[in-house]
């Protein structure tokens, strides 16, 4: 029987982004046993998972926010958790406006199911853990000049963003009322291959493939209001690589109780407004498609609140040595030449 060091619990791992860093993390650290737990929504992905033949990963089928302490405890022990990366979370915007408590219902009790169990864990042999939060917890910056650090204030504008809020406070109290070593990590915008279409970038591909094949040439891609709200986008890969350098940290004993602000540099073309974003996309697919898009757009009804703009200060994790490799254009080309089969 294989020996492991350690068990590395990861929830939402057959989401967009637990899945990529399940694929990742799985086979470059065989040593670790990785337990994916996931309740398959809509937006879940498991085909995505390349993992399931490795011996160090083990799936489950599980909805946090609805199993008990007890059956997750025992889970805990059965696997011998040494570690959390929690990724689960409803985060479409547009569905938290529609049904804002089924998102406080989902979001916040299921990670404070996590840490309850942490809580009642044998405190020396305390299970570390990761939460990966969002920028929009902070809320819009009006003022161009002024960027947000991890000390800022929370200021959340949506139904999602507010629970997100709401468990970046709630874990603060179990690391001052509990010591537990949990290390916080707020980012922008990810994107990459194999993101759910209600987000803008698979939004725009998948118009395109529907306009493309026939399947619906009427199909467009719905812009809010003007189109004039900036977002800062990060690649994947390079989101993967902060996660894992805290991660590693983590395992050394360090950042235990730290949040951190991860996201695209603002100065070197990783911030754009949606409405060029999608003309960025479409202009990329033309290029190396040779297909035309044209009549591609339509603008409907704002959001009931749209935040104007996001400035993280990412000064803190850069310190690390971390810093964002690809820029929007080249991972725009990558996920088009990807998607496309064109690479």
């Amino acid at each position: 029987m294989t020996e492991y060091y350690g068990a590395i619990l990861i929830t939402g791992g057959a989401g967009f982004l637990g899945a990529h860093f399940v694929n990742f993390m799985v086979q470059k650290y065989p040593q670790i046993n990785f337990i994916c737990i996931d309740k398959l929504n809509y937006a879940s992905n498991i085909k995505f998972i390349k993992v399931f033949e490795c011996s160090n990963f083990q799936f489950i089928e599980k909805d946090l926010s609805k199993i008990s302490i007890k059956e997750l405890i025992t889970l805990f022990k059965s696997y011998k958790i040494t570690q959390i990366i929690n990724f689960a979370a409803e985060s479409c915007v547009d569905k938290s406006f529609i049904d804002p408590l089924f998102f406080t219902q989902n979001n916040i009790i299921s990670t404070q199911n996590l840490l309850e169990c942490c809580r009642l864990q044998d405190r020396s042999n305390a299970i570390k853990f990761i939460h990966i939060s969002t920028d929009e917890v902070y809320g819009e910056q009006l003022d161009n000049s002024k960027y947000v650090t991890e000390e800022s204030k929370l200021n959340p504008t949506n139904p999602y963003a507010a629970t997100k809020a709401a468990i970046d406070l709630i874990i603060q109290s179990y690391i001052y009322s509990y010591k537990i070593p949990i290390t916080v990590i707020r980012s922008n915008n990810v994107y990459g291959i194999g993101q759910y279409p209600e987000k803008i970038v698979p939004v725009v591909l998948e118009v395109i493939r529907k306009r493309s094949s026939g399947e619906n040439i009427y199909a467009k891609v719905p812009i809010h209001g003007s189109g004039k709200y900036k977002r800062t986008y990060l690649y994947t890969t390079d989101f993967i690589e902060a996660i894992e350098l805290i991660w590693l940290k983590q395992l050394q004993g360090q950042l235990l109780g730290e949040i951190f602000n991860v996201g695209g540099d603002h100065n070197h073309n990783f911030e754009i407004e949606n409405l060029d974003l999608v003309k960025l996309i479409m202009e990329t697919y033309e290029t190396i498609s040779g297909n035309q898009c044209t009549d591609y757009i339509e603008f409907i009804k704002d959001r009931n609140y749209n935040d104007s703009r996001y400035l993280l200060d990412c000064s803190k994790m850069k310190s690390l040595g971390w810093e964002p490799k690809i820029s929007l254009q080249e991972g725009i080309t990558k996920i088009i030449k990807q998607y496309y089969h064109k690479d």
